[in-house]
């Protein structure tokens, strides 16, 4: 008599314990892999704002301890230097006008960065990003190169405003999904006063400051690259406020840049007073001991 050998498969059953075991343990896994990936760029975004304040401190050696002005505007000067002029000669930017741009249009000079693209449509109009940091026009192009201006984070939401300050009021829905901006402190704002930021129209030296530990140059923004204020009269009351900061990272936070070269993530707030008060970060009055003072 022959001997047979008989083989068992797999049951339907044995078969569904198995699809269910891999289940469970996706659902273990992706929520980790998540938190995982975005805490990779939380670091990476920390390091782009080190870099940053290591560059305002390079700026400032070059030039008698000025800190960066977080908006400019050189339009009208006789001599308006390098950042946002012509490049190549006679050109003009895709968006804003020439010498009036930004903080990280001077530290992308400053760090020599450029030139990385152009965003000509015909060749009579080329512009190469040489005194310029990359910009809304650059990234419709489809421009993924690093860049230390912008957090790793992308931004979740947007103002629908007619473009990134300090050109516009706000970035455009075509912006949402691109690299979260970081915007400058509006205290630093340097370009004349008008009836909308009276309180601008200030260059300030590392020497005025009173607490830079303390006193906040950038955050996490999704209006662009300067944050603005709810109140041009700057009353010290409940009511002011930043406009334009996103808390993109777990947990509702933002990264801040201090002018001391640290940085910190900072929970959402209600108002300025909250701000400085309970969580020790100043955004006005930095030439002074205090802005607002204890309820």
């Amino acid at each position: 008599m022959l001997n047979r050998k008989t083989t068992r498969g797999i049951t339907i059953v044995e078969m569904l314990v198995v699809i269910g075991v891999i289940a469970v343990l996706l659902a273990i896994l992706l929520p980790a892999l998540s938190v995982a990936r975005r805490n990779a760029l939380w670091a990476t975004s920390q390091a782009n704002l080190r870099e940053i304040g290591q560059l305002i401190v390079l700026y400032a050696g070059d030039n008698r301890e000025s800190i960066v002005p977080t908006a400019f505007d050189y339009s009208q000067n006789l001599a308006p230097g390098k950042v946002r002029s012509s490049s190549p000669p006679g050109t003009q930017p895709p968006i804003g006008p020439l010498g009036y741009g930004s903080w990280a249009d001077i530290l992308w000079t400053t760090g020599k960065f450029g030139p990385i693209a152009n965003t000509a449509e015909t060749p009579a109009s080329p512009w190469d990003y040489r005194y310029d940091s990359p910009d809304a026009a650059l990234y419709a192009t489809g421009f993924e190169a690093k860049n230390l201006f912008r957090s790793a984070e992308l931004m979740q939401t947007v103002p629908n405003g007619t473009g990134a300050t300090p050109f516009g009021d706000g970035c455009t829905e075509s912006e949402k999904g691109d690299l979260g901006y970081f915007g400058g402190n509006p205290f630093f704002d340097a370009r004349p006063p008008t009836s909308a930021h009276p309180y601008s129209g200030n260059y300030w030296v590392t020497g005025q400051i009173k607490r830079p530990e303390a006193s906040m140059y950038c955050m996490d923004s999704n209006a662009g690259e300067l944050l603005t204020v709810n109140d041009p009269t700057l009353t010290a009351n409940n009511n002011l406020n930043l406009t334009g900061v996103e808390w993109r990272y777990s947990g509702g936070y933002a990264l801040c840049l201090f002018l001391d070269g640290h940085v910190d993530s900072v929970p959402e707030w209600e108002n300025l007073r909250e701000l400085e008060v309970d969580n020790g970060v100043r955004v006005f009055g930095l030439d002074r001991k205090t802005f607002f003072t204890n309820p």
